[in-house]
């Protein structure tokens, strides 16, 4: 007995992730920080659960996370940006995760495509210490998201790989994001810490990132 899901229930997601993928492509040039800020704020007293929600839609059809990131810092500070950067981020690629899985169903040996086969089975060989180096490269986060759905990978390692991975990024831009919300409301001295650590940490990721890229091309 086929335990499939029904073709047309497995397609009604992909319709809506593309049409979501294709919508922030189009407004791409209309999406940032401030406006995710503003929109965020209006919501008031739930202001984050708000953020969650949109940060783990956002991952799941590419909004860039930097932009995230940003406005997690200028509305919830280091600590509580850093907080809430990382569950929208864990949140959304998990659900990606699962997706590709569900909609897949079997119906790809991912190891079998020329292109694809290889990269997987190279994560499924790292385990998260791999999904932790991807998160570091600049590979969009969505398709790495449903790229390993199709592995055999636990959704523990893909989420521990991802924590970690993603933890240096977001730390960078939520330092940068709460930076400016200083700069605006106590001045420029008052930026400077937070602008100091967010730039020793990119350092950090662009030797990392070079590391990395130097690894996979030997």
């Amino acid at each position: 007995m086929d335990s499939k899901p029904p073709l047309f229930l497995r397609l009604i997601p992909v319709a809506l992730v593309v049409a979501g993928i294709a919508a922030v492509f189009i407004n791409r040039d209309s999406i940032d920080a401030r406006g995710i800020v503003a929109w965020v704020q209006s919501w008031g007293a739930v202001a984050g659960l708000a953020f969650a929600a949109l940060h783990i839609a956002g991952t799941m059809v590419s909004v860039p996370r930097w932009a995230l990131a940003l406005a997690a810092g200028a509305l919830f500070g280091v600590a509580g940006g850093l907080f809430w950067a990382l569950l929208g981020t864990l949140a959304g690629a998990s659900l990606a995760f699962h997706l590709a899985r569900y909609v897949n169903a079997g119906a790809i040996v991912p190891h079998a495509l020329p292109k694809i086969g290889p990269w997987i089975a190279r994560a499924e060989a790292g385990g998260w210490r791999t999904i932790a180096l991807l998160r570091l490269t600049p590979i969009p986060g969505a398709l790495v998201n449903y790229g390993l759905g199709l592995s055999s990978l636990s959704w523990r390692q893909f989420a521990l790989g991802t924590l970690i991975g993603s933890l240096p990024y977001a730390a960078i831009f939520v330092q940068a994001g709460a930076a400016g919300r200083l700069a605006m409301e106590d001045g420029l001295d008052a930026a400077r810490d937070p602008l100091l650590i967010a730039g020793a940490i990119g350092i950090v990721v662009l030797a990392l990132s070079f590391l990395v890229r130097r690894k996979e091309t030997r």
